[in-house]
């Protein structure tokens, strides 16, 4: 009669201990996506927070938050101590995913020892280096001054680094369009006010204009008495 050992239990994460991630990361995808289709979108799409202007975009963004959560704990509850710090400081799943893959997606070479082009190959590192000077030759990577694991630990230093300035930078923005949302408002409402003032300057001038032609209507009705009473009294002068 055939034996069968005991299967891995559907509840619990893939452990990962640095060994085999390719293994590991297509396991680990189907046990998310049997626990929430959504909570792989999250690890795989990522979520940007929209600015909180309405009640509908406040509770979307409540809900990205709350996966994104959910995903991370699921990743770092299949991972051991020694690989959890290393993506500890994450904020998202798919940061935290990505770097997985940097770490140890890359290390799986015939020789096991990956060369200076394929640590140049990630077009995030091209990014990232782009923006510090001097430039990196591909004749400078020199394997008996740094390891591998120092320059990846480096590139993750800069990775993250950048992350937070770009998350910094996204807040301004948003800061920034709030308050321009706030001056056209401001300038609408100034042009409104305006625009009733010239009325109300109109309404002035034509009464002032009805006004002068009362107080000239006046003066010649004024006129005509005055020269009516001195005829008055040259024909009957007072003895």
């Amino acid at each position: 009669m055939a034996r069968f050992e005991e299967g891995r239990s559907i509840s619990c994460p893939p452990l990962f201990e640095g060994e085999a991630y390719s293994q590991w990361s297509n396991v680990m995808k189907y046990f998310i996506q049997a626990q929430d289709f959504e909570l792989w979108d999250i690890i795989e799409e990522g979520y940007i927070e929209a600015p909180k202007k309405k009640k509908k975009q406040m509770s979307e963004n409540d809900t990205k938050a709350k996966l994104n959560s959910r995903a991370m704990h699921i990743l770092l509850c299949g991972l051991n101590e020694e690989v959890s710090k290393k993506v500890s400081t994450c904020k998202r799943a798919k940061e935290m995913w990505e770097k997985l893959e940097r770490l140890y997606g890359k290390e799986e070479k015939k020789d096991g020892a990956p060369s200076c082009a394929n640590l140049l190959s990630s077009s995030k590192v091209d990014g990232v280096l782009a923006l510090n000077e001097p430039e990196v030759s591909s004749n400078s990577c020199d394997s008996n001054s740094y390891s591998f694991e120092e320059l990846q630990d480096a590139f993750d230093e800069l990775f993250l680094e950048f992350e937070t300035m770009n998350s910094k930078f996204k807040k301004i923005i948003s800061k920034l369009e709030c308050e321009n949302d706030f001056l056209l408002k401001t300038k609408l409402n100034f042009e409104n006010q305006n625009e009733i003032l010239k009325n109300d300057l109109e309404i002035s001038k034509s009464s002032n204009c009805v006004l002068e032609k009362e107080n000239l209507d006046l003066k010649v009705k004024l006129e005509s008495l005055t020269k009516e009473k001195k005829l008055f009294q040259i024909i009957h002068p007072i003895p």
